[in-house]
């Protein structure tokens, strides 16, 4: 009873990666996309425009898109599964998290937007508070010269890293409610370690990402075509190697 307990509980351990491994990841999701590339960009496609249109509706774009996002994530989460299982990825992927796991993937976005929307006020009660003590001088409305960008660069660092925090339990969030099965509440504690274990593959990963995405932008923003599905498999990629495969074999979904 002992041994299989310990079995079950490997099963979601994250595991902790050397650096390299981020662009290891990104090889295989190139890997990934280029089994069904026309499906890939077709995804790609209708994902970025419901994303920007959910975004662009008046005073509730942000709300809602923040709520829905997890749930098309899920859905590419779920493309990309069937992808490495063998099975082409279809364009209702996107939105068969509307069918299952539809109510903890609301919550992951909207624990998310909490937690930022607490994160932005809290700092500014803390900066306004060091500003009436005297301890730092107010904020300017804009830079204009390096002595300023100097001043203000610790603070910068200070708010990155709180970010971090809370993008860290929503990094894997999405697919571990999808793939494991886990609640919103589960999933993000679980990304949050998972995110921290892994940071220099993930650092490394984002700024081989995005270098290769600013070169892919060159030629008229062709190379997009490319670039954006792979980046998008690559989530998918870094869960399964960090998670040690959960749910990887079995029937596609």
């Amino acid at each position: 009873m002992q041994e299989q307990d310990v079995i079950v509980d490997l099963a979601i351990e994250p595991r902790s990666l050397p650096t390299t491994r981020g662009w290891d990841w990104i090889v295989q999701a190139f890997a990934l996309f280029r089994r069904a590339p026309t499906a890939w960009v077709g995804l790609t496609g209708l994902f970025v425009v419901l994303m920007l249109g959910l975004s662009f509706i008046p005073i509730l774009g942000g709300f809602i898109s923040t709520l829905i996002g997890p749930i098309l994530l899920g859905g590419l989460t779920v493309a990309a599964h069937n992808t490495a299982l063998g099975d082409k990825p279809k364009i209702t992927d996107l939105f068969v998290c509307f069918k299952f796991r539809t109510i903890d993937l609301i919550k992951v976005g909207a624990y998310y937007m909490l937690g930022t929307m607490a994160l932005l006020f809290v700092f500014s009660g803390i900066v306004g508070a060091l500003e009436w003590l005297g301890l730092i001088q107010a904020l300017p409305e804009q830079i204009t010269s390096f002595d300023q960008v100097s001043q203000l660069w610790p603070l910068g660092v200070v708010i990155l890293l709180c970010f971090m925090l809370v993008y860290s339990a929503y990094f894997y969030a999405p697919a571990l409610v999808v793939l494991a099965e886990m609640s919103a509440t589960e999933a993000m504690k679980m990304s949050c370690l998972a995110f921290w274990r892994n940071w220099s593959p993930i650092l490394m990963m984002s700024l081989l990402g995005a270098l290769l995405l600013m070169l892919l932008m060159l030629p008229f923003f062709l190379g997009l075509i490319i670039g954006l599905p792979v980046a998008l498999i690559t989530s998918y990629v870094c869960y399964v190697d960090v998670f040690s495969n959960p749910n990887s074999t079995g029937e596609p979904l």
